[in-house]
């Protein structure tokens, strides 16, 4: 079996008030519509993710469970992660399983840069599939839930 990666932006959210944390965003009537579309489009592809890491903030605790059912860890780190910080993690995840990591902008964008040698713009509720080989990383395919139909 193939070691695979699905790196995923949260859905879209929004701000309730002027006063919210960022961190207590939820999503947005748009981001709980785009969720199950890129949830059916994993699983037409039989990416199904063996494990989510997925960040502390509400939005991506909600993405996380709109989706299908996954095992989870709520990784706090990723969180306003920095590359460096994803790369550690990336470092870290099971061989010859699919690994989800459910995270935010910038990071997703940089994590994809560095992975694939090239800039894909991730807007909200996008994945980006790679597999592993030998040499690194492979882009296998970009999932954006406002091109599927």
């Amino acid at each position: 079996m193939l070691t695979r990666l699905v790196v995923m932006r949260h859905a879209t959210s929004g701000w309730e008030s002027p006063e919210q944390l960022d961190h207590d965003r939820v999503l947005t009537e748009e981001g709980r519509f785009e969720t199950p579309r890129i949830s059916q489009a994993l699983s037409d592809l039989n990416w199904i993710p063996d494990i989510a890491y997925i960040s502390s903030s509400m939005r991506t605790r909600e993405t996380h469970s709109l989706l299908m059912p996954i095992p989870f860890e709520i990784r706090s780190e990723i969180y306003r992660a920095s590359l460096e910080t994803l790369m550690l993690i990336i470092k870290e995840i099971p061989l010859e399983q699919t690994t989800l990591i459910l995270g935010h902008n910038p990071g997703c964008e940089l994590l994809v840069t560095a992975l694939s040698g090239e800039f894909h713009e991730m807007p909200p509720a996008t994945c980006v599939l790679f597999t592993r080989e030998d040499d690194g990383w492979n882009l296998s395919a970009i999932l954006r839930s406002n091109e599927l139909i």
